[in-house]
C-alpha cells in the first residue's frame, strides 16, 4: 500500500486532539484508504491518492474560510466525542508534533536517508485529472483495432490478386510470343488457305469445336462448298467409269500459280472427307477404293497411281480393303490402346501375384486371422477372376509338388479356403474344389502309369480330405472318390486309399456309420476281386488293418495320428467367422463337377444351367427314397418295439432312445446324439435317465454317457439337474430297484464332478419318508465308501464352501450322525472303520466352515 503525505502547511488547529483520539482518528483513516484501495483491484492506488487530494482540498478551502474571519477569537472547547465521525474520517489535524501521526509520514531528509525501495511516495492535488477509462470503452476500443486489422488484410488481399492477374497477363503474353515463334518454326503461319486450318481440325476430329467458334453464315458457307466439291468428285469418278482416262488427264490441270497448291490438297482433302461420309454403302466404298488405287486404261489393262500396268494376279494377291488415313490412325490407336491395356493388366496380375504370394508365404497358426482377412481385402479390390485364378496357381505351386507335402501347411491353406468360402461367397470353395477334382480325374486316368515316388496325386488326395474336414463339401462326394479309387485297385491306389482313412477315416465313421460300412464293404469286394500279386503288397495288407482299426475305432493302432492340430483350427476357423456367417457345404457329386463345362454349375447363383431339370427332379426323388428307406433300416423292428414299449412317442426320444441302445461305446452314443442337432437339451437328459432307472442292474454305461455330456456344454449340466430333481420329488411312484439305480447314477455323476452334491437339496429331511430314507442312505452310502477318498472329500468340499446352503449342510451332518453312525452294525468291519472315520472328518469339515 502507498503511503500517503499531506502537504505541510501552517494552519492553526482549533483544538489539538489527545492521544486516543488521534489514534482512534489515524485507524479510521487506515481503514477508509484501505477501503478506496480494494474497491477496484486494478486502480486501487489511484482512487487513494485522488481520495487524499481531495481531502487537502477541502482542508485548504476550510483554512482560507477560517483566515477570513477575526484573527483573535476564543478557542472553544470542543469534546471529542462530540465530533462527528465524517470529519474525523477526513482525516484534519489541528497539529503536527505529534510522535505517533508524525511517524507514519515523510521528509525530505528522512526520504533522502531511506534506500531508493522503500521510499514514501508523495501525491499533490491534480487540477486536470483524467477519467479512467472502463471495461466498456476498452471494449470499443477493442473493436475498432478489429476492424482496422480487417480492413488492412483486405487491401492486402486485394493488392495480391492485382498482382497476381498482372503476372497471369505477363505469362499469357510470353506463352503467345512462344506459340507465335514455334508457328514460324513450323511454317503454319505462311499459309494461303485461309480454311486450311478448318479443314485439318476437321481431319483431326476436333470439328466439334468449331460450333464455338464459327458463325452461322460461315456454317452454310462451308457446307455448300461441301456439296460443290462432292458433285465434281462424283462427275469425275463417272468419267473414269465411262473409260476417259488418257495420260492428258493424268497431268494437272491448268490453275494460276497461286492457288495451284493449295487446290489439289482441297481435291485430295475433299476425297478423303467424301469416303468417310459414305461409309454407310460398304460395297461401293470398295469399288471406289480399288478404282482409286488401281485404274482402267482405253486398253482395258490395269494401272496404278504412277501410271504403271499391273498383273491381275497381283491385284488379287494385293487386293484388300481400303482403309482412309484417318481410320489407319485410329486403327493403330486402337491397337496401341489394346497393347498397353494387356501390358497394364499383365502388370496388374503379376503386383498381384506378388501380394497373394507373400501373404501365403507368412500363413501360419498365430497369424491366420489376419492373413484371411488381407486376402479378403484383396478379393474386394480385384476381381474374382484374377484373384482366383492366382490363387489356384500358387496353392497348386506350394502343395501339389512332386514331394510330400506337409500335413500341417495343407491344414492351415485349408482354413484359408473355408474362411473365403463362408466370407466371401460359395463360388469360392466350388471354384477350388472343381480344380482339384478335374486334377484328381485326370491323374486317375493315367493311375496306372504314375510312379509310386511321384506324390502329386497324394497331395491332392490330402487337400480333398482337409477340405472335406472343414465342410465345404459333402460326404457323398469324397465316398465317391474313394470308389473310383477302389475300382482302379493297383499300388497307387492303395497308397492313396491308406491316406484317405488315416486322415478322416474316423470324421467319415462318425458322420455317416451306414455309408462308412457300405464303402469299406465295397473296397472289401474290390481287393477280393484283385490279383494274388496286388494280395500279398504289404501296402495292402496295411491298409487292410487300418480299415478295421477305424472301424473298430480303434485309434491306438493309428501310427502318427493326432487329431487335435485339425480340431483346433475348427474352432479356430468357428472363432474367425464373423457377422454369423458360416461355412455353407457343398452337396456336389463328382458327375456334376466333372460335367461343369457342358452343362453348366447349378451350384452358382446366376450360372447358367443345361441339364434335364426331369431327370434331375427324377433322380432326388429317387435319392429320397433311398434315404428313406436308408433312415427306416436305420434301427431294427425289435429296437423301435421297444421303444414303443418305454412310451418314446415323440420323434426325437425315439432317435435317441434308438441310438443309445444301439450305440457301440458311450462316445459313439455321445456323437451321434451331437449330430441329431437337438435343440431341447432335457429330452436328452430325460432318455438317459429313464434308460438308467429302467435297467435290472445299475450300468455305468448311462452315468459315462451323462458325464461326458455334462462336460460338453454346461446346458446339458443343468438339463440333467432339472431331470434329477425330478425323479427325487417322484421318488414315491419308483420301486426299490429302481431307486438304488436312480443312487449309483447320481453318485457317479457326483464324484466325477458332472453334478454337484447339492442336487439332492430338494430332499425335505424334516418330513422323509420311507422311499427318500431309503434313496438318501443309499446314496450316502455308496458316498462314503467310495474307493477313491479324495473324491469324497472333495464332493462335500464344494458344498462346504458355499455360505447359502447353511440349512443343508446342517442336515448332512444330522443325518450323517443319526442314521449312519448309530446304524455300523448292519456293515461289515472294515467299512465300519471306514464310515467312522470319514463320517468324523465330514463332520468336522462341514461345522468348521460353517463357523
Amino acid at each position: 500500500m502507498v503511503k500517503l503525505k499531506k502537504n505541510t502547511t501552517k494552519t492553526k488547529a482549533k483544538k489539538p486532539l489527545s492521544r486516543k483520539e488521534q489514534r482512534k482518528l489515524k485507524q479510521e483513516t487506515k481503514k477508509n484508504n484501505k477501503r478506496i484501495y480494494h474497491a477496484a483491484k486494478t486502480d486501487g492506488a489511484q482512487r487513494v491518492a485522488e481520495a487524499a487530494t481531495a481531502a487537502a482540498a477541502a482542508a485548504l478551502a476550510a483554512t482560507s474560510k477560517t483566515k477570513k474571519k477575526k484573527k483573535k477569537t476564543k478557542r472553544v472547547q470542543v469534546n471529542p466525542e462530540e465530533i462527528p465521525r465524517e470529519e474525523l474520517l477526513k482525516g484534519e489535524v489541528d497539529a503536527d508534533d505529534d510522535e505517533s501521526i508524525a511517524s507514519d509520514f515523510s521528509d525530505a531528509e528522512v526520504d533522502a536517508r531511506l534506500p531508493p525501495g522503500s521510499k514514501v511516495k508523495t501525491f499533490k492535488p491534480l487540477a486536470n485529472n483524467k477519467p479512467v477509462k472502463h471495461a466498456g470503452i476498452q471494449r470499443v476500443d477493442e473493436m475498432e483495432a478489429r476492424k482496422r486489422e480487417l480492413r488492412q488484410q483486405k487491401e492486402l488481399l486485394n493488392k495480391s490478386r492485382k498482382q497476381r492477374m498482372k503476372q497471369l497477363r505477363i505469362e499469357n503474353e510470353e506463352e503467345d510470343k512462344e506459340i507465335a515463334k514455334l508457328e514460324k518454326k513450323l511454317k503454319l503461319n505462311k499459309t494461303k488457305d485461309k480454311n486450311r486450318m478448318v479443314r485439318k481440325m476437321f481431319n483431326d476430329g476436333l470439328d466439334y469445336l468449331l460450333d464455338f467458334v464459327l458463325d452461322d453464315d460461315e456454317e452454310k458457307q462451308k457446307w455448300e462448298e461441301k456439296q460443290r466439291r462432292k458433285k465434281e468428285l462424283k462427275e469425275q469418278q463417272a468419267k473414269e467409269e465411262a473409260g476417259m482416262w488418257s495420260e492428258e488427264e493424268d497431268e494437272p490441270m491448268d490453275m494460276p500459280e497461286g492457288e495451284s497448291e493449295s487446290d489439289a490438297e482441297d481435291v485430295d482433302e475433299a476425297m478423303e472427307q467424301s469416303e468417310m461420309e459414305e461409309e454407310e454403302d460398304d460395297s461401293e466404298n470398295e469399288e471406289e477404293t480399288k478404282q482409286a488405287k488401281y485404274k482402267e486404261d482405253i486398253y482395258g489393262r490395269k494401272r496404278d497411281a504412277d501410271g504403271n500396268i499391273v498383273n491381275e494376279e497381283e491385284v488379287k494377291e494385293t487386293g484388300q480393303k481400303y482403309i482412309p488415313p484417318h481410320q489407319r490412325a485410329l486403327l493403330a490407336a486402337s491397337e496401341d490402346t489394346n497393347a498397353n491395356a494387356n501390358a497394364k493388366q499383365s502388370e496388374q496380375l503379376a503386383r498381384l501375384q506378388k501380394q497373394c504370394k507373400g501373404l501365403l508365404n507368412r500363413l501360419s497358426e498365430a497369424n491366420l486371422h489376419k492373413i484371411s482377412s488381407g486376402i479378403e481385402t484383396l478379393y474386394m479390390k480385384n476381381s474374382r477372376y484374377n484373384m482366383n485364378e492366382t490363387l489356384t496357381q500358387l496353392l497348386q505351386e506350394a502343395l501339389l509338388g512332386r514331394t510330400r507335402s506337409n500335413e500341417r501347411m495343407v491344414q492351415e491353406h485349408m482354413v484359408l479356403l473355408a474362411y473365403l468360402h463362408a466370407h466371401i461367397g460359395s463360388e469360392i470353395g466350388a471354384h477350388f474344389l472343381q480344380t482339384f477334382v478335374e486334377q484328381f480325374d485326370g491323374f486317375v486316368k493315367q493311375i496306372a502309369t504314375l510312379e509310386v515316388e511321384d506324390k502329386r496325386l497324394n497331395n491332392l488326395i490330402l487337400l480333398l480330405c482337409y477340405m472335406y474336414m472343414f465342410k465345404i463339401y459333402e460326404q457323398r462326394l469324397l465316398m465317391e472318390l474313394i470308389a473310383r479309387l477302389a475300382a482302379n485297385l493297383c499300388e497307387k491306389s492303395v497308397e492313396c486309399l491308406l491316406l484317405i482313412f488315416q486322415t478322416v477315416g474316423f470324421r467319415l465313421r462318425k458322420d455317416d456309420p451306414l455309408a462308412f460300412k457300405n464303402m469299406m464293404q465295397n473296397v472289401q469286394t474290390q481287393i477280393a476281386v484283385a490279383p494274388l500279386e496286388l494280395k500279398e503288397n504289404p501296402r495292402l495288407r496295411f491298409m487292410v488293418d487300418i480299415l478295421n482299426a477305424v472301424k473298430n475305432n480303434n485309434m491306438s493302432k493309428l501310427p502318427q495320428y493326432d487329431p487335435e492340430l485339425a480340431e483346433t483350427l475348427r474352432k479356430r476357423l468357428k472363432g474367425m467367422l464373423r457377422n454369423e456367417r458360416y461355412v455353407v457345404t457343398l452337396n456336389i457329386t463328382l458327375e456334376d463337377l466333372l460335367r461343369a463345362d457342358k452343362l453348366g454349375k447349378w451350384w452358382i447363383v446366376g450360372s447358367a444351367w443345361t441339364g434335364n431339370l426331369a431327370e434331375m427332379g427324377s433322380a432326388q426323388n429317387a435319392e429320397e427314397k433311398q434315404q428313406q428307406q436308408k433312415g427306416k433300416q436305420k434301427y431294427s423292428e425289435k429296437l423301435l418295439e421297444l421303444a414303443k414299449k418305454q412310451h418314446m412317442n415323440t420323434e426325437e426320444r425315439r432317435n435317441i432312445f434308438c441310438i443309445i441302445m444301439s450305440a457301440a461305446d458311450y462316445v459313439d452314443a455321445f456323437e451321434k446324439i451331437l449330430h441329431l442337432s437337438l435343440k431341447d437339451q432335457r429330452t436328452v437328459a430325460y432318455v438317459i435317465i429313464h434308460c438308467a432307472l429302467n435297467e435290472r442292474r445299475s450300468n455305468p454305461y448311462y452315468a459315462h454317457l451323462a458325464l461326458k455330456f455334462c462336460q460338453y456344454n454346461r446346458k446339458f449340466q443343468l438339463a440333467f439337474q432339472f431331470a434329477s430333481w425330478d425323479r427325487i420329488n417322484d421318488i414315491e411312484t419308483l420301486s426299490k430297484a429302481q431307486i438304488r439305480n436312480l443312487a449309483s447314477f447320481l453318485e457317479q455323476l457326483i464324484l466325477a464332478t458332472g453334478l454337484q452334491l447339492s442336487v439332492l437339496k430338494v430332499v425335505d429331511f424334516m418330513q422323509l419318508h420311507k422311499l427318500s430314507f431309503y434313496f438318501m442312505r443309499e446314496i450316502m452310502q455308496r458316498l462314503l465308501l467310495a474307493s477313491d477318498e479324495s473324491q469324497v472329500y472333495q464332493a462335500f468340499e464344494r458344498i462346504a464352501k458355499n455360505s447359502k446352503l447353511q440349512q443343508f449342510k446342517q442336515s448332512i451332518r444330522l443325518f450323517m450322525q443319526h442314521f449312519m453312525l448309530e446304524k455300523l452294525e448292519e456293515h461289515k468291519e472294515e467299512d465300519r472303520n471306514v464310515l467312522k472315520q470319514r463320517i468324523e472328518y465330514l463332520d468336522k469339515m462341514l461345522a468348521y466352515v460353517d463357523l
